[in-house]
């Protein structure tokens, strides 16, 4: 499982298995970011990787950029 992208903004992530491309719910928990897959909580940390983009608002903007670990 990867987490291709986060979306900050709407709250879900979107993840690749090898059994395809789901978008999954996300809470934040303890300043931590899970998402819940297969009605299992995950850390979204444990399966992002340099690629993983993530999409927020600063200053009233929407940006995407690489997510920093």
């Amino acid at each position: 499982m990867l987490v291709l992208g986060i979306n900050r903004i709407l709250k879900w992530v979107q993840i690749t298995t090898g059994w395809g491309t789901y978008t999954c719910p996300t809470k934040e928990i303890n300043g931590k970011l899970f998402f819940k897959f297969k009605n299992e909580g995950h850390k979204v940390m444990d399966f992002a990787s340099e690629h993983t983009t993530e999409l927020v608002s600063e200053g009233g903007e929407i940006i995407s950029k690489k997510l920093k670990r």
